[in-house]
């Protein structure tokens, strides 16, 4: 996120803190913006996925309808 963001900040037990000021919106778009390239199936729509790393390409692995997919690295 702090990438992302192009913040500084840190992470304390399950808070991030971000030391900038942002306005909401950034912040939901960004968050939206990885849930949907990391978290939900392309094919099913479901959130029941994980990645899985295959020599140096990571896959995002569908437990639900089995579709496995490249993504980018984070």
């Amino acid at each position: 996120m702090f990438k992302e963001l192009a913040t500084p900040g840190t992470i304390e037990e399950r808070r991030l803190i971000l030391q900038t000021k942002l306005q909401r919106g950034i912040i939901e778009k960004k968050i939206e913006d990885y849930v949907k390239e990391f978290v939900i199936c392309k094919v099913c729509g479901k959130p029941d996925t994980h990645l899985e790393r295959e020599r140096r390409i990571t896959f995002l692995k569908c437990e639900a309808c089995g579709a496995k997919e490249p993504v980018r690295n984070v």
